[in-house]
Parts: structure tokens; sequence; C-alpha cells
């Protein structure tokens, strides 16, 4: 039965405890032997305060001295004022009872075992989880609180397992009946620890906003903020399972959802080029009968790689161009699809020659943009560009030349 006795008794108990359980002698490492004491400030913070009410701090010793009369502690005094209260050292293994308290030892055990049965469910959860047993085996605590430890485990694993298209709040609601609680309190947990335990390098390269990693790293595993869909523009059939064919022109732009696509039979395209465009309102301006296009929305995710994957297969003689913005970023983009497709994309008026061209419609380069020019240059990418970017401080976005190029528009640039 847990211990009966008042606030400021069990205090002292627990403080002790903590004393102990934090100590060389706790662990068996200590060849001295140890004495564990607390002040009684520590209980009672106006012990020491002339202007403390008599009353409260006679309560206090009152009820210290009764666990020294149980034999609990020992009183330490010095004129006619306590010093320190000492664990009675036969006796502290008593206090876990008294106190309905759970012995470090058993919590630590317990933590080690939560992460011992999520071993061999997958290699990411493996390393995470071999980490948190090591981290507890040498006394320190794990990354994640013990409180969402558990939690943590089953919803990364349903995640690294997922096949089907999931939106974030459906996956809340499935776990917690909430539909934002998992955006609120588990996501970002998650996620880092997918980042730094998992292979998603070069899905990553480059990304520095934290929720852009996000939405990269569920969407890897089917698990989207908002259902996802692909827009596309071109000449194209896509013949179905159901026995549906799809009959797409340059002039009617389609959205295909993830289910479509999982349905898809064929796909074939009747144009020579496929050309990925970064922004939509590039992807509406841009128009060439021998081109077949996709809007990439920035990063692409998991659904547009293995469309445009796919595509790439059944249509083997396409030539594969990308357009983006002439800044870090757009380059960051196009390595990011080259890397995350294995294709060799070509870039669509992104070089020195536009910027040059339009360089009166360009904006300077931030701190940020200036440090991922030096990444990517670091890593040998997109030398003559980037070193023009810098050299000249100017960067452009690519609907300047989407409207250009479309041959009725004219640039006019107010003063």
């Amino acid at each position: 039965m847990p211990f009966q006795w008042n606030e400021n008794q069990k205090l002292v108990l627990e403080k002790l405890l903590d004393k102990y359980e934090n100590s060389k002698s706790y662990e068996d490492k200590n060849l001295i032997r140890q004495r564990f004491s607390v002040k009684p400030e520590d209980i009672c913070d106006a012990y020491r305060d002339s202007f403390a009410d008599v009353n409260r701090i006679s309560d206090f010793e009152q009820d210290v001295q009764a666990l020294e009369r149980e034999g609990l502690v020992r009183i330490l005094s010095k004129n006619g004022e306590i010093q320190k209260i000492v664990a009675e050292e036969e006796r502290i293994a008593e206090y876990y009872p008294m106190l309905g308290r759970t012995e470090k030892k058993e919590l630590i055990s317990r933590e080690m075992s939560l992460y011992q049965n999520f071993l061999g469910k997958n290699i990411l959860l493996d390393h995470f989880c071999m980490e948190q047993i090591r981290r507890l085996e040498k006394g320190k605590r794990p990354e994640v609180s013990k409180e969402k430890a558990e939690n943590l485990l089953l919803l990364i694993q349903f995640i690294l397992n997922n096949q089907e298209e999931f939106l974030e709040r459906e996956l809340s609601i499935r776990f917690f009946g909430d539909t934002k609680l998992f955006e609120k309190s588990y996501r970002a947990t998650v996620c880092k620890i997918m980042e730094k335990y998992g292979d998603y390098q070069d899905r990553l390269f480059g990304v520095s906003d934290s929720r852009e990693k996000e939405l990269i790293l569920l969407g890897e595993h089917n698990i989207h903020a908002n259902p996802t869909y692909v827009y596309v523009r071109g000449n194209g059939e896509f013949l179905l399972k159901n026995g549906t064919v799809l009959c797409l022109t340059p002039e009617n732009p389609i959205a295909f959802s993830a289910e479509t696509i999982k349905n898809m039979d064929k796909m074939l395209i009747n144009n020579e080029k496929v050309m990925t465009i970064e922004n939509l309102a590039s992807f509406h301006r841009v128009h060439d009968q021998d081109t077949f296009y996709i809007f990439l929305s920035g990063y692409h995710n998991t659904l547009k790689q293995h469309f445009i994957m796919r595509l790439a297969q059944e249509n083997p003689k396409l030539r594969w161009y990308h357009f983006g913005d002439l800044d870090p970023d757009g380059y960051y983009i196009l390595e990011h699809l080259k890397r995350g497709t294995g294709m060799a994309f070509e870039p669509f008026h992104m070089g020195v020659d536009d910027l040059i061209k339009f360089e009166e419609y360009g904006k300077k380069l931030s701190e940020t943009d200036r440090k991922k020019a030096n990444i990517l240059l670091n890593s040998g990418l997109y030398y003559r560009e980037l070193s023009y970017m810098i050299e000249k401080n100017v960067k452009l976005e690519q609907e300047i030349i989407a409207w250009e190029l479309n041959e009725k528009n004219t640039l006019i640039k107010l003063k």
C-alpha cells in the first residue's frame, strides 16, 4: 500500500531517492560508501527565512521528526535547526513501496524491452531502436520521452509499411481518434527520426525547409497532407484496367488522382518530348505541340516520381526536360528530380543566356540563396549558371520566360 504520510514527508523521501538513483552507488560503480542527504530548504523553501510563519516551520520539523522516529531518515541539527536530512541506507529500498514508485532500473528495463520489441521489423527502426537501447545502457536518456515512445514506434512502423494513399489527418484519426494530434504532437519527431535513421539523402538533397522535408519523407510512404494529383497536358492515351481510354489533347489539361494512376494499364505519349514544370502559371502558359507537360509543383513527391518513371519505361524514345526557376532552389529541384527518378533531365531555358536576356527582370540573391548556391557549387553542380548568379547577384523567376515564350505576349516593364 502506498505511503500515507503527508506531502512534506513524501517529498523528503522522493528527493532522497532521486539522489540515490542518480549516484554511482546505485549503478554499483562506487568504491566509497556514499551518504544521501537533502537540506531542509529543499523541501520547505521558507525554512531559513527569519520572517517565515513559525507554525509552518514547526509543522515541517515535526513531519521530519516523524520520519526519523520510523527509522527512515536521520536528522543532523545545529543550534536547534535542521542542517541535513540523511537517508537511512538500509531502509532506502522501503521507500519505493511507501511512495508507490517504481525503481529506476525497472523503468529502464521496461523502456529497453519496448525498443527490443520493435527490432527486426524494419532497417530504419532497427537503427533507431538499437541507438536508444545503447543510450539506456549507458545511463543516458533516449531521444524521445518514454510517454511518447510507443506511439512513435507504432506510427513509424505503420508509415514505413504503408502502401495505400493516406492523408495526414486520416492517419491521426486512425491512431488517436483526433484529426490534428499527429500534426501537433508527433509529425515533426517522426520525420526527424526518419531523416536521421533512414536512407533519404538523395530525396532530401538541397531541401532545407522543415515542412518541405516532412512532405517529402511522408510522401515517400504515401502519406500526404492533402489528396495528391498529377496535372498533365499534351497528346496521350491512357488505358485504364476497366477498359476506359482517356485521350488527352494540349488544349485540355487534366489531373490524375493517385487511384487513377494506380488503375492505369497502359500509358502512351504521342509527343516527342516530356517537360516537367516547377510552377503552375508556367505550366499553363508554355505551349509546344511536340511536348507533353507535367506540373511538378516544386519538389516532386512519390506519386509524380513513379508516374514519370513509368512514362519513361512505357515510352522509351521520349526526351526529357525540366523547366524551373533560375535560382539555387530551381537547380536543387532539378537535381532532386534527377536523383529521384534516375533520369537525365535536360534543363529548359535555365542557362546563363536566359539570365542575361532577362536581367532587368531579375531579383537579388538572398543570403539563403547564396548558401544553397555554394553547396551546389561545392558538389560540382551547375558551375556556370550559379557562378554567374553569384557574380551578378541575380536570380530569375521562370514565369518571366514562360510569358515571353508565348509569342502573342509582350513584356512591358513599368518604371
